[in-house]
């Protein structure tokens, strides 16, 4: 057990835990069991792509709001500068790292193809998202996919040899698409509050097949796509995974989706916001690549290039 989960077991807790690894690309992710119930414990590994301030105060806005209590799991515990944030009458000092979380457990599993495609689950994931986007949330930092994702990106990750990963004229490419997609996307004055990470390993299905949202490290206040954004990542993180998702499927989800918000979405929005989130995945994955030990760069190198590959073939597809 390394110090920062033996703090919380003595100063949180207060009392004997059993742990069990859980995934995380970005974070040390356990379930701790203490007195017959069960949490979800966070601690950040990684520094300088969340900003830590931020989802804090986004977490504590998620916690006041009666409306998401239904499907987000309650937050116990979130620290900033040593303090839990979310208990102003916790007197304790937490040294662990900013970020440090302490979270009900969801017992499910994450939303799988095979359920998706159900009718029944689309039309309980529709409601869902209505849910979220419709509680009144307000997130408190402002969101741009192309400023706060793309863009950051792809600077850090064109500060070395990109050639490696990407060709010039791919880059070239890649550019225009950023370009166009900036100026299809409709910007919003006010903003709305999104998820910005809808996967399915963030979607949490329980035994009564409830749905939960988890994990609001990139949630924002959304003011470019709004709702649509979230949706139309939901589609392109899945087009590269097995199972595939495809376009008809997908079509079917936003039927169900049009009659949760009670309205015809904008398909041409919802279908740039995939070419936006598409972009963010690659030059993610680059930067990714670039700052990871060896062995696990045949991971982010096979990541970003067949998104590459596949960014062209999903807009000769959506034209």
């Amino acid at each position: 057990m390394n110090k920062n989960l033996q703090f919380l077991k003595k100063h949180y807790f207060k009392g004997a835990i059993k742990l069990k690894k859980l995934g995380g690309q970005t974070n040390s992710n356990w379930l701790a069991e203490c007195r017959g119930k069960k949490f979800f414990v966070r601690i950040p590994w990684e520094s300088g792509v969340i900003n830590r301030k931020v989802e804090g105060k986004n977490i504590l806005a998620l916690s006041r709001n009666r409306k998401v209590a239904r499907i987000v799991p309650r937050y116990f515990v979130y620290v900033l500068d040593k303090r839990n944030i979310l208990n102003a009458n916790d007197p304790q000092k937490y040294l662990v790292p900013d970020g440090t979380m302490v979270a009900e457990y969801i017992a499910g599993k994450e939303l799988t193809m095979e359920q998706f495609k159900k009718p029944e689950f689309q039309k309980k994931l529709a409601q869902t998202f209505v849910l979220f986007h419709q509680s009144g949330v307000r997130f408190v930092n402002p969101y741009n996919v192309f400023r706060n994702e793309i863009q950051k990106y792809r600077i850090e990750a064109s500060k070395h040899q990109l050639e490696q990963l990407v060709d010039a004229y791919a880059v070239q490419e890649l550019r225009a698409l950023e370009k166009g997609a900036d100026q299809q996307i409709v910007p919003l004055k006010r903003g709305v509050s999104t998820h910005n990470d809808f996967l399915f390993q963030n979607l949490i299905v329980d035994k009564n097949h409830h749905i939960f949202i988890v994990d609001f490290e990139y949630a924002g206040l959304n003011k470019k796509g709004g709702i649509l954004y979230d949706i139309g990542y939901f589609f392109v993180d899945h087009l590269f995974r097995t199972p595939r998702m495809t376009k008809p499927l997908f079509e079917k989800f936003l039927d169900s989706v049009d009659k949760a918000y009670k309205k015809k979405l904008n398909r041409d929005q919802i279908y740039w916001s995939t070419v936006a989130a598409l972009l963010v995945q690659i030059w993610w994955g680059a930067m990714r690549y670039f700052s990871v030990p060896k062995k696990e760069q045949p991971y982010f190198r096979a990541y970003t290039k067949k998104r590459v590959r596949g960014i062209s073939t999903l807009v000769n597809e959506l034209k």
